[in-house]
């Protein structure tokens, strides 16, 4: 009995050891109080008045032009689904960074950069235990508009391959623009530049490539369409492969991206596409160019911001 005792709290030790203090006193600090709990509240009433305000447009805008038909519910759930997923994204691409752009800046600030790195704490340790506290928290946000979701399956015209891709680029899209809001905090010297800098690279990236994209299409198309001299194939399908990845760059494209292919090609990971008779290339689902290049991207940063707050250290 003694022995096994003496094991137990072994192991219960060893579980201390190997946990991170940073983390714990962070996850606590942001979900002590009503401060989490009501805006997370706020962020479930928002959304569903949201989709009750599409829902009722849907329906009255049907009712109106269809002739007493009736509504497609299918179509409807279509909407539904695409204008929650829409919101979503800019919820999280707006919200995640304000959690991490001070994460490190804002301890200089405060004057307790130089106590907390006195510890015992790793660079390491320090970065994720600020990185998780503020991931785990974007994730609840994620998992809680999970039901909103659904009522577009339950409605038709959405599969649950369409409900997990989305899943999994919300969830990308938090991750990644978490890490690039905690590298500028250990690049800028305090809170106001590290955030200008975080929230540039993310309007960029969510609004700035789309419409990159829009106009590049519209500037290749017309000559492909009305040219007298029709490319290459080889030209045509590096054109093909520069629009799929440029809009695999940016969580709105990659998300419509993907929509596309399910619909039209019902693939999920990637299809074929007829170049000319004889050739033949295959085009990656949007989702998997924007999860790849995302979290590559994401953890090249994280590891620079380790570095950088490791030499920090030494200086």
């Amino acid at each position: 009995m003694v022995e096994e005792g003496c094991a137990k709290a072994r192991r219960r030790g060893g579980l201390r050891s190997r946990s991170n203090p940073l983390l714990t006193k962070e996850l606590r600090g942001r979900m002590r109080g009503a401060r989490a709990f009501v805006v997370l509240t706020v962020y479930l009433v928002l959304l569903s008045c949201f989709t009750a305000v599409i829902y009722y447009a849907y329906t009255a805008g049907a009712s109106g032009f269809g002739g007493g038909g009736g509504v497609d519910t299918a179509e409807l759930g279509k909407a539904v689904f695409a204008s929650v997923v829409l919101i979503e994204i800019f919820v999280v691409a707006f919200i995640t960074p304000a959690f991490t752009a001070g994460a490190i800046s804002g301890e200089r600030e405060r004057k307790t950069y130089e106590l907390l790195r006195a510890t015992l704490l790793s660079a390491r340790q320090l970065v994720w235990g600020k990185l998780a506290s503020a991931v785990t928290y974007v994730f609840l946000l994620i998992l809680a508009a999970v039901p909103l979701e659904s009522l577009a399956f339950v409605m038709g015209g959405v599969v649950v391959e369409e409900l997990a891709l989305a899943l999994v680029i919300l969830l990308v899209t938090a991750f990644a623009f978490a890490v690039v809001g905690l590298f500028f905090s250990s690049l800028a010297r305090t809170t106001l530049a590290s955030t200008v800098l975080t929230y540039a690279t993310v309007l960029l990236t969510t609004v700035g490539l789309p419409l990159l994209l829009f106009i590049v299409a519209l500037v290749v198309a017309e000559p492909l369409a009305y040219g007298s001299d029709a490319p290459s194939w080889v030209v045509e399908v590096g054109l093909i492969y520069a629009l799929a990845f440029t809009a695999g760059l940016s969580p709105i494209t990659a998300a419509v991206f993907t929509q596309l292919v399910l619909q039209e090609e019902n693939a999920v990971w990637y299809f074929w596409y007829d170049v000319d008779s004889t050739h033949r290339i295959p085009i990656p689902s949007g989702w998997t160019i924007y999860t790849v290049a995302f979290l590559a991207l994401a953890l090249i940063l994280l590891l620079v911001t380790i570095l950088r707050v490791r030499r920090q250290e030494t200086q």
